[in-house]
């Protein structure tokens, strides 16, 4: 029987089997490794521990006490491995961070919505597979339950019929929008650097302007 620890990673407090951690713990360390020579290291590896809590705690909404081996192996498996970057830069030259994204849906799928519900997700599903506002849906709801009294009973249906989105790739068939991975927590971290830089020009600039036209004046 494994031990159960509490870890704190991404900002969230994780019930972790001992044996789960110290496998999840070298993952991050290899990561690290991995990563070390790039620009923005530490808010890469914040990216990707942000990301991790994510799928655990998703995997723990679906009913799990604990985040175990397998939970990890899973992880490893959505985001990649390390050795996977090391042997693309070795066969290319260069490091891509390129990940196992799946295919792009042509079309949306229906899924009850976890991260964004009242009660079972239903209405924020159908907002994602309708590319509408939740609210708006949650009002229909709320209309047809208080003139016609089948609001109710219909969103019960949904949320029997409907499934609840669990994984990364349902959550993206969902929203349409791909999982975080290595590449774009990458290019993220690019831009927000770019975008400093820009700043730091520009502020650069009018201050130079200022001192020259109160010199002049």
């Amino acid at each position: 029987m494994q031990r159960i620890i509490q870890i704190t990673i991404g900002g969230r407090v994780i019930p972790i089997e001992e044996r789960a951690y110290d496998e999840l713990n070298k993952y991050i360390t290899s990561l690290e490794i991995q990563f070390a020579g790039e620009a923005g290291r530490d808010e890469i590896i914040q990216d990707i521990e942000t990301r991790i809590a994510e799928l655990f705690a998703t995997r723990l909404q679906s009913g799990a006490q604990a985040i175990d081996s397998t939970d990890v192996q899973k992880v490893v498996e959505t985001l990649g491995h390390p050795s996977q970057l090391k042997d693309e830069q070795a066969n290319t030259g260069r490091t891509s961070y390129q990940q196992y994204i799946p295919v792009e849906p042509t079309t949306r799928r229906l899924y009850r919505n976890p991260h964004d519900k009242w009660l079972g997700g239903v209405c924020s599903g159908i907002a994602n597979y309708f590319d509408i506002d939740t609210v708006l849906v949650r009002l229909i709801f709320l209309v047809l339950f208080l003139t016609l009294g089948v609001g109710l009973l219909a969103y019960i249906i949904a949320w029997i019929i409907i499934p609840v989105a669990r994984t990364p790739q349902e959550m993206y068939y969902m929203t349409g929008v791909p999982p975080m991975d290595f590449q774009t927590m990458k290019k993220n971290m690019e831009n927000e650097l770019q975008d400093l830089k820009k700043r730091g020009e520009q502020m650069s600039r009018e201050l130079k302007e200022f001192f020259s036209n109160k010199k002049s004046s």
